[in-house]
């Protein structure tokens, strides 16, 4: 079986995947996966908190997967090992926990996923970089590149995608301000990068996290489901989206604050 949820923030929201809260997961096995779409942060600082976490994560039957989003420690991060699995490549964290990175394609219980982590943060004003605050948070060129090659490889065709922040076209993308000009000139946008994306790529259904809500937006009827609060069932999706509101466009770009 595999479940999907959005961010979990460490200790803030961890909560919503604990066995005590997540009773699903008392019956969940090694052959079982939790994916959480972005601001993972159990990867933070190398410190007692990280391996409080992390331990508690290996402790569990099943196998947590997670991509990034804009709240990690990339330096951190990335000293972990990529390793080969399911079908692309991916930093081991854990026996049973891994990082799947920008633009790979993992065969994961019969079905294919493209993921892209990654998403703006909209107070980079109140951040000092390398501190609480990475450029690593928007891809690079050559990320974007090797996705589209792994796409090509497989003949633009999966069945999901998993990313932290939406497409451009997505209503919830216009919901803050944001601007290139923090972000060295390596960097691309990501938002303007997945709904390229998205206008060539044959999907079912696209995951996000990011905007602390579960919602749904339907993209030429295919759709892509936001969550925060929600744990769902892959397996039952079909019946999981009946009660999923659709998403509403915001009233106008919101000031620059933090929204995860």
């Amino acid at each position: 079986m595999i479940y999907i949820t959005g961010d979990i923030h460490r200790e803030q929201d961890i909560h919503k995947i604990n066995p005590r809260e997540f009773e699903a997961g008392n019956h969940l096995t090694p052959d079982d996966y939790v994916i959480i779409c972005g601001d993972f942060g159990c990867v933070w600082d190398g410190g007692s908190g990280d391996r409080f976490w992390l331990n508690w994560l290996e402790s569990l039957p099943w196998n947590t997967l997670f991509i990034d989003g804009n709240h990690e420690n990339f330096d951190v991060l990335n000293t972990y090992p990529v390793v080969d699995y399911k079908g692309g490549r991916a930093r081991q964290i854990r026996s049973n926990v891994y990082h799947l990175l920008r633009g790979e394609v993992y065969d994961i219980d019969g079905r294919s996923f493209f993921t892209f982590g990654g998403g703006f943060s909209h107070d980079v004003q109140y951040r000092t970089e390398r501190l609480n605050w990475w450029q690593d948070e928007l891809p690079t060129a050559q990320e974007c590149e090797n996705g589209e090659r792994n796409l090509a490889a497989r003949g633009w065709k999966v069945d999901y995608v998993l990313s932290h922040d939406v497409y451009a076209s997505h209503p919830m993308a216009q919901k803050y301000a944001k601007s290139m000009e923090h972000y060295d000139s390596d960097r691309r946008d990501i938002q303007v990068y997945l709904d390229d994306i998205a206008g060539r790529l044959d999907y079912r259904t696209w995951f996000t996290g990011h905007y602390h809500g579960d919602w749904v937006h339907r993209r030429d009827t295919r759709p892509c489901v936001t969550l925060f609060d929600r744990v769902i069932l892959l397996e039952n999706l079909e019946n999981e989206l009946k009660s999923i509101a659709d998403v509403q466009a915001p009233e106008k770009p919101a000031a620059a604050v933090d929204r995860g």
